[in-house]
């Protein structure tokens, strides 16, 4: 007589189909873990690297100025000390500063105090800058903003569309924008005081 000794349940093979779901979910665990590790990476070491996540490469760099000669997308930006809402196109008769920054950005925080020097110069000649924060928590940009003690108009670009649309390939970039609404000059990169001003000088005397 043959006898079968059985030590516990059969175990059941598994399915195709839930090795194809576990693997599947593996997969997405590991693309996940590799986009967070990119990221981090970028914020950590900041210059010259590309932030792979959004597309952002910092550049840490002294700019220099590209001419342009286009109209200025027309934006409205819900500004962080007032709530209240800033429109482009409202702003038309006179000269505009554009700056796009992210308080995880290392150059944006050594051109900031720059930035404000200017403005405080500036803001009486009819000129305004324009601080449009960039894939950021609105609780870091205003610790940036408060350590900085930036005064001029400033709000979120939580979806990074503003930023698309003036085609961003780098922060800090800005935009000098004419009393006509048209993009006269970009930089990417840190703006040193001297070319800020005169990229401004420039604007007003047209």
């Amino acid at each position: 007589m043959n006898e079968t000794s059985q030590t516990g349940p059969a175990q059941a093979a598994p399915q195709p189909h839930s090795l194809t779901r576990r693997l599947i979910g593996w997969s997405v665990w590991l693309g996940a873990l590799a986009i967070l590790g990119l990221l981090g990476y970028a914020l950590l070491t900041g210059a010259g690297q590309p932030d792979r996540a959004s597309g952002v490469i910092i550049n840490n760099q002294v700019a220099t100025l590209a001419l342009l000669d286009r109209p200025a997308p027309d934006f409205s930006l819900t500004l962080f000390d007032t709530g209240e809402t800033l429109r482009l196109s409202d702003l038309r008769g006179k000269v505009v500063v554009l700056n796009f920054w992210a308080s995880w950005c290392p150059p944006c925080r050594q051109e900031a105090p720059t930035f404000e020097k200017v403005w405080q110069r500036y803001r009486e000649r009819g000129v305004v800058f324009v601080g449009v924060d960039i894939w950021d928590t609105d609780e870091d940009a205003a610790k940036f903003l408060r350590e900085f003690g930036l005064t001029y108009p400033t709000g979120p670009d939580r979806t990074g569309e503003i930023g698309i649309d003036y085609g961003l390939t780098g922060l800090p970039e800005t935009y000098f924008i004419t009393r006509d609404g048209m993009i006269a000059q970009k930089a990417i990169g840190i703006v040193q005081e001297e070319t800020l001003g005169q990229a401004i000088e420039t604007l007003l005397q047209q």
